[in-house]
């Protein structure tokens, strides 16, 4: 929620940055958990770092882990002020697990008759800033005591999370291909088809790609099953 570093900020002391870990951490969709893992053992590298269309991942994930069966609560630091937890697909009961903070960024002077630029937090930063979010998760008050902190979701900077959305990362998400209206269809023709044709966009799958193959996902259903598209492994690795 916005303005929580504020609360927890005021009531901890400083705290050393979080301390590393020395795993993937786990992910309600099968496999990325064996992508993870395969990411790990090639660049000694932990988290799950995205890039292209990062947020319909990110939604996925969230909305899986903090429902039924994982019941986890879930820190978002987002940057870029592009998280919508309205897309979240879960109860309401669940997205109160939920936390996120939108940092700002500070702004500095730029060219002499430009605007003001606007600086990155830096990765010092935003491990401090993690680290006290935790220690408030582990120690302060709020309403998700009984649930386990699974991670932290970074949107927008590098320095730490579990799941960082940046500019660079070993996962891609696009979408995948919605077919077009036929060179010979008419206007009128279009026309009466656009329905059906957003119907397929809202439904449509998205691609995670990484170097060891790919899998399609909805953004919509948390626990739908995954297709599975990969030379390095076979399909019965697939969640079924």
């Amino acid at each position: 929620m916005d303005g929580v570093l504020d609360v927890f900020n005021a009531e901890q002391k400083p705290v050393n940055p979080t301390k590393r870990k020395n795993r993937p951490n786990f992910f309600p969709i099968p496999l990325l958990n064996a992508f993870a893992v395969k990411n790990f053992r090639a660049t000694q590298s932990i988290p799950l770092a995205v890039t292209g269309r990062q947020l319909p991942l990110i939604y996925r994930l969230v909305s899986g882990l903090v429902s039924a069966p994982h019941f986890k609560t879930v820190l978002i630091f987002d940057t870029e002020g592009r998280f919508d937890v309205t897309r979240l697909c879960c109860g309401v009961d669940d997205i109160r697990h939920v936390y996120v903070q939108r940092l700002a960024r500070c702004g500095i002077t730029g060219s002499t008759n430009g605007p003001a630029d606007r600086k990155r937090i830096s990765p010092n930063q935003l491990r401090e800033q993690v680290a006290a979010a935790e220690q408030w998760i582990f120690y302060g008050k709020h309403n998700s005591g009984a649930r386990e902190l699974w991670g932290t979701v970074v949107i927008g900077a590098i320095g730490a999370g579990d799941i960082v959305a940046a500019w660079r990362g070993w996962l891609d998400v696009e979408r995948a291909n919605v077919p077009g209206f036929s060179i010979a269809c008419s206007a009128e023709e279009a026309i009466g088809d656009r329905e059906r044709r957003q119907e397929a966009v809202d439904a449509a799958l998205w691609v995670a790609s990484a170097g060891w193959g790919s899998f399609t996902f909805t953004e919509s259903v948390p626990h739908a099953p995954e297709s599975h598209h990969s030379n390095a492994m076979t399909t019965g690795n697939s969640q079924k």
